[in-house]
């Protein structure tokens, strides 16, 4: 076989690789995806109960008080994920084997969605990539277990996006709605993005494209739909312990002060039980405040608190920054974001380690289509702010991995195609 012969012979498997793909790959994808989520719940406990050292027992318990004692106990987090476990704990009982196989079919069409998307934005090839690279990524096996609200949160996200890039090529009042219930319904998930919707209104006025009145009527029913759900928040927090209304979850503000203090090192500190947090607060009044403030009112004068670090700390605030950024993205994020343990960091070196540099140059390869991909930067960009404000961590990262690994399947098969075809001529 001659040296020239080789391509040819390689496109050639290739394309055998890739033919059941071709005709069955939404099938393909999900099985494969659901299978390993499977594999990996049935390994570590299908029937386990909620870590303790996570959100995932509080979840657990606002869902069953509110199923078995009809009190929506519930101040701290959106209710978007206790009601999905309520749901299901209405239904089946409090089966956590149930909430972690559905969870699975969840993360398994997330899967699918990554394809479509990385499909739409650039060709099939890289929505295979982009989509197996999720069905097997560690963080997102990880998260089909655990009693957490990412695995729904990030499939309700990647359908916004292609929701939202659908209507752009064509906009329509009803697809319309339904891109802002889905929005409004993913803030209710999780609150990580929470500056999403409003850059995502900015981007959809530039982005959609038709005649001014269609346009007008689109974005009047996308804004009419994710207001109206959004409203569930406060809500809720009415009915809650507090009885107040507010349109964040009751612990936003203390979550900004955690990541914004005298200690504060990129990850999240309780610096008011700290003798330097505790000095900072007195200095600036709010001791005798505190001592008689309800919940929400003491989760105001903690963002009170962290904005006044801020300004008066502008220079360690930028180093901060940095920090924040590290453990969010970095290949090294401090050791206290994996509670000590190294076997989750080498997950997360030969995991997220290895796509995080195809990421950067599918990021860098796609400047050309940035148009197009625009709506991918503005999700990023979300977070990247979010870090900024709060602090950054693997967990929180993980969901924007689907929109990273698009990217990132952009950039291998880039890789491919110049390390195999870019020196070749093929034959006619």
């Amino acid at each position: 076989m001659t040296e020239s012969q080789l391509p040819v012979l390689w496109r050639t498997l290739f394309s055998r690789v890739l033919a059941p793909w071709r005709t069955n790959t939404v099938l393909i994808l999900f099985l494969c995806a659901f299978s390993a989520r499977v594999a990996f719940v049935l390994v570590f406990g299908p029937t386990s109960p909620p870590v303790p050292w996570g959100d995932d027992a509080s979840y657990d318990r606002i869902a069953y008080l509110w199923v078995t004692q009809h009190q929506y106990v519930n101040i701290s987090y959106p209710p978007g994920y206790p009601i999905f476990l309520a749901l299901i704990y209405a239904l089946v009982g409090r089966s956590w084997l149930v909430v972690r196989f559905l969870q699975a079919a969840i993360g398994a069409e997330t899967c699918v969605l990554t394809y479509r998307l990385g499909t739409k934005l650039f060709t099939e090839r890289e929505g295979i990539v982009a989509g197996f690279l999720l069905a097997i990524y560690p963080g997102h096996l990880f998260m089909s277990w655990r009693i957490m609200a990412e695995t729904l949160y990030m499939l309700l996200l990647v359908l916004s996006v292609l929701l939202a890039l659908e209507i752009a090529e064509n906009p329509r009042p009803m697809q319309s709605l339904l891109l802002g219930v889905t929005v409004g319904c993913a803030q209710l998930v999780k609150s990580n993005l929470y500056i999403f919707p409003p850059m995502l209104v900015v981007w959809f006025i530039f982005a959609v494209h038709g005649r001014w009145k269609r346009r007008l009527q689109c974005l009047a029913l996308l804004i009419s739909g994710l207001v109206l759900v959004m409203m569930l928040t406060p809500i809720t927090n009415l009915v809650s312990p507090g009885r107040q209304t507010a349109p964040l979850p009751g612990n936003a503000g203390r979550t900004f002060w955690t990541a914004n203090n005298p200690l504060a090192d990129g990850y999240f500190i309780h610096a008011e039980d700290r003798p330097e947090g505790k000095a900072f607060i007195e200095r600036n009044g709010l001791s005798e405040r505190f001592e008689t403030a309800s919940y929400f009112e003491k989760d105001r004068l903690y963002r009170t608190l962290g904005l006044l670090w801020i300004r008066e700390n502008p220079g360690k605030y930028m180093v901060l920054c940095l920090k924040k950024l590290n453990n969010a993205f970095g290949l090294f994020p401090r050791a206290k974001v994996f509670a000590q343990d190294s076997r989750a960091r080498l997950v997360y070196l030969l995991s997220y380690g290895l796509i995080a540099p195809f990421a950067l140059g599918g990021l860098f390869t796609s400047r050309r289509r940035w148009r197009t991909c625009s709506l991918l930067y503005v999700v990023l960009l979300s977070y990247v702010l979010m870090v900024l404000l709060f602090y950054g961590t693997p967990r929180f990262t993980v969901v924007v991995i689907p929109f990273l690994l698009v990217f990132a399947g952009d950039s291998l098969v880039k890789c491919y195609d110049y390390l195999f075809w870019a020196h070749h001529e093929t034959p006619d």
